[in-house]
């Protein structure tokens, strides 16, 4: 199963940069694999989620996701969709300083079918990084350089 952590101190504070990670349904606007999100139901400090991402041209797979927030330290979000085998992305915060934020990001994935397994395992590295830089970008254009 293919994992990728990347961890980033970032001029930002911690709230600010956690909510743009827990604001689900903008991420089509900024997120270059995110087709569609929505949130379909809140339970408290849980939101689940109607999510579709494009992986290249040819793959585009729709699937219910369910996020567990810990304002503003925590984010984690599953599937337990049968497309997958495993799904978790898990977000870290911490404020090194009033005005900085050291944020720290997982993203496993394992889908089931071998070939969208095989496009996922080669895709993965860059999806991840890609994902981070998007969210720096965000916070860039909301929050100003920092």
């Amino acid at each position: 199963m293919p994992v990728h952590r990347e961890s980033r101190i970032l001029p930002y504070r911690r709230d600010q940069f956690f909510d743009l990670v827990a604001d689900v349904e903008s991420y089509p606007e900024f997120l270059p694999l995110w087709r569609f999100a929505n949130i379909y139901r809140r339970e408290g400090d849980v939101y689940y989620t109607d999510q579709q991402i494009g992986l290249g041209l040819w793959i585009s797979q729709r699937f219910r996701s369910r996020t567990k927030i810990k304002r503003p330290t925590d984010i984690e979000v599953t599937s337990d969709e049968a497309i997958f085998d495993n799904f978790r992305i898990a977000w870290h915060f911490e404020s090194p300083s009033e005005d900085s934020c050291s944020v720290e990001f997982e993203l496993s994935c394992d889908a089931r079918s071998p070939v969208i397994s095989q496009v996922m395992d080669m895709m993965l590295l860059e999806a991840a990084q890609t994902m981070i830089e998007a969210f720096e970008a965000r916070a860039r254009k909301i929050y100003g350089s920092g």
